[in-house]
């Protein structure tokens, strides 16, 4: 009696398959990368303008402070300390009690807690990219069973 062989699933294969469409956004600055990629995560985590302005700035300080500090818990500790807090309202002009009427919203959406930014919301930036960030969005037809 031979053993059942049964058929490998097709696994994705970089080389044969290269991005069928190519999307240029262009960006003036630092923060504005980061307010598109929070435009980009709307559709999976519907945010305000007011909220995405708010998340922008702090990925942007994020980006700053992890050019200084290595350790992901220190970077983020820090990131929700009072001089973060305050440097991010004064870059989105709004008073502390906005702030904190955003800050709720975004808690109760699991976008930001007292440990940081939720690091699905993290660009995975390189230091070796040049300027350049790529976004691959994989479209996978999945069949019910798959699931």
């Amino acid at each position: 009696m031979e053993p059942e062989v049964k058929p490998k699933k097709e696994e994705w294969n970089w080389a044969r398959h290269r991005p069928n469409n190519c999307l240029n956004v262009p960006v003036t600055s630092q923060r504005d990368f980061f307010k598109w990629w929070c435009i980009f995560q709307c559709p999976f985590v519907p945010l305000t303008n007011r909220e995405i302005d708010v998340v922008s700035a702090f990925l942007n300080e994020r980006f700053e402070l992890s050019k200084i500090v290595q350790d992901q818990e220190i970077l983020d500790s820090q990131l929700m300390s009072d001089r973060v807090r305050e440097k991010v309202m004064e870059a989105c002009h709004i008073t502390k009690a906005h702030f904190y009427v955003v800050m709720s919203a975004l808690r109760k959406k699991h976008v930001v807690s007292e440990y940081g930014i939720h690091p699905k919301l993290i660009p995975n930036i390189r230091k070796d990219d040049n300027g350049h960030f790529q976004l691959l969005v994989l479209f996978k037809e999945t069949k019910p069973n798959d699931l």
